[in-house]
């Protein structure tokens, strides 16, 4: 290979990698466009529990927030309540850290009205959403 040759390969890899270059700046490959609603919103850790035996409901309500792809909440647990109680016939939001922002927020967004306080400043989740047989209602 001549001389000249390899000069112009050179170039032309040069070239192609500026255009990549160029490319990655104007057309950013793994950036996600945040959404209005979550430029303002805080960060949100949930738990959600099902409350109403229906089977696989919990899991339901956690693939509706996976699916709106709220980067601002974690789903970080979701089961049946405790001991299998299933007497919900509502949905509920349990507030375990008295953040009014937060609660405002989940409560816009589920429009779930009903809530309970059961404030713990060392609870690992600030809410708890128990799932009743309404939950439908608010997670289609």
């Amino acid at each position: 290979m001549s001389k000249s040759s390899k000069r112009a390969l050179l170039v032309i890899a040069i070239l192609f990698l500026a255009i990549i270059a160029i490319y990655n700046i104007f057309f950013p490959v793994n950036q996600i466009p945040e959404t209005e609603i979550e430029k303002d919103t805080p960060y949100l850790k949930i738990s959600v529990l099902n409350g109403c035996g229906i089977s696989g409901a919990a899991s339901e309500v956690k693939n509706y927030f996976i699916e709106k792809n709220l980067r601002n909440i974690d789903v970080i647990y979701w089961s049946n309540v405790e001991r299998n109680l299933f007497i919900y016939n509502k949905t509920i939001i349990v507030v375990k850290k008295d953040h009014r922002e937060k609660l405002e927020y989940l409560m816009e967004l589920t429009d779930i009205q009903r809530r309970i306080f059961a404030c713990n400043e060392n609870s690992f989740e600030d809410m708890q959403i128990i799932v009743g047989k309404d939950y439908k209602r608010y997670f289609k």
